[in-house]
């Protein structure tokens, strides 16, 4: 095991944070990597991905990200920004033309066109969310089915949080690239990273690496038995249809990459997967419109320096605009996981920055935080850095 190996660095304080949990059978097992701004990385593996099998936890241990998945189709936006082909204030009806005739259920037409930005920061107007588990629907009909609802407030100006609204960026995407989603994504972003065991449909080995996810609600861990546990459950009856909102799978050794390349805006090991113009007069700057208090831009949360996305059974990726850092936490556990996770991340994220010597910290408030209950927290926009 990596964990095991003597040249691999490791992390006292994420030990002495996260082992008790595991050591008392409150967690089956969680990955935690770090990266300063060299590209030097920190591992701590603790538990096991599959606690019947005694499999333990390691770098290539499969998980599903769900709402990571978000800011890879930011990422892939952005290079499609730098192709020419789309702008975040392009009309979705350039590229699929029932976005033109969108209406509010008593007939009034709005004041304006959907965008892409729209759509890529929670702000279209549209509200009902098409499940994406084991997803069939390909992203040219998931488009056509949203576009079928009402609308019930006027895009841009409310922020409602959501996964199906990606898949009709995915559509905009493949409209204007030419391409399949799922092949633009590869050639762009996983294939230059090096981002091998990154899928939305994962190969009979991946499957042989895939986690079991737990749950810690009411006590110690048992096997998790909620809605997006489906998502983890092989084989499937068909090869799935991507979903650009929540339907990725990938492992702690990937999603690293991923996030340095973030933390270097848009750069990874000297290779450019987006032009830091891009990125920094874009994709790291907050896309919401005034009024709006969630942080969020083009795929992504945005608190301050920290830019990054969680995902609905707990994984987390956060990179640091300022510092050029990174972090992510690997876990599976039911979405509404009980007490223990949450205590559990909050002193991950207290070790993470008393390891990287952040000056400004991911504090407890940004820690609570998930996608769902993000009303919940305090402004934390201090500009937008470069």
């Amino acid at each position: 095991m990596l964990a095991g190996c003597a040249a691999v660095r490791h992390s006292a304080e994420v030990q002495g944070a996260l082992g008790p949990y595991v050591e008392r059978g409150e967690i089956a097992g969680v990955i935690s990597v770090l990266s300063d701004a060299d590209y030097n990385e920190t591992w701590d593996l603790f538990g096991y991905a599959d606690v019947e099998a005694a499999r333990p936890m390691a770098p290539d241990t499969m998980f599903a990200v769900f709402s990571m998945s978000k800011t890879f189709l930011g990422a892939a936006m952005m290079c499609a920004i730098d192709d020419g082909v789309i702008s975040l204030d392009d009309k979705v009806s350039k590229f699929l033309p029932e976005y033109a005739d969108l209406r509010f259920a008593d007939g009034r037409a709005p004041k304006r066109e959907v965008t892409i930005r729209d759509l890529t920061c929670h702000a279209d107007g549209l509200r009902r969310d098409i499940p994406f588990m084991n997803n069939t629907v390909s992203l040219r009909e998931t488009a056509r089915l949203y576009a079928a609802q009402p609308l019930v407030a006027e895009p841009g100006e409310t922020f409602n949080y959501g996964t199906t609204r990606f898949s009709v960026a995915g559509a905009c995407l493949e409209a204007a690239t030419g391409m399949r989603y799922e092949d633009y994504l590869e050639e762009r972003i996983l294939k230059p990273l090096g981002m091998k065991d990154t899928t939305f449909n994962p190969n009979a080995d991946q499957i042989a690496r895939m986690v079991r996810p737990y749950t810690t609600t009411g006590g110690p861990f048992r096997p998790a038995n909620d809605r997006c546990c489906r998502q983890l459950d092989f084989p499937k009856a068909r090869r799935l249809e991507p979903s650009p909102g929540g339907g990725l799978f990938s492992t702690a050794a990937d999603m690293i990459r991923f996030s340095q390349m973030l933390a270097h805006h848009g750069c990874y090991k000297g290779r450019t997967i987006i032009t830091r113009k891009t990125f920094d007069e874009v994709f790291s700057v907050l896309q919401v419109m005034p009024g709006i208090k969630q942080p969020y831009t083009c795929g992504a949360w945005l608190y301050g320096d920290w830019f990054g996305h969680e995902g609905a059974m707990r994984t987390d990726q956060r990179a640091n605009l300022r510092t050029g850092e990174s972090r992510v936490f690997f876990i599976q556990t039911e979405n509404k996981a009980g007490k223990a996770f949450f205590d559990a991340k909050i002193a991950w994220h207290k070790a993470c920055d008393v390891y990287q010597k952040e000056e400004i910290p991911f504090t407890d408030e940004l820690v609570r935080t998930h996608e769902n209950d993000v009303d919940r927290t305090k402004d934390y926009q201090r500009g937008n850095s470069k």
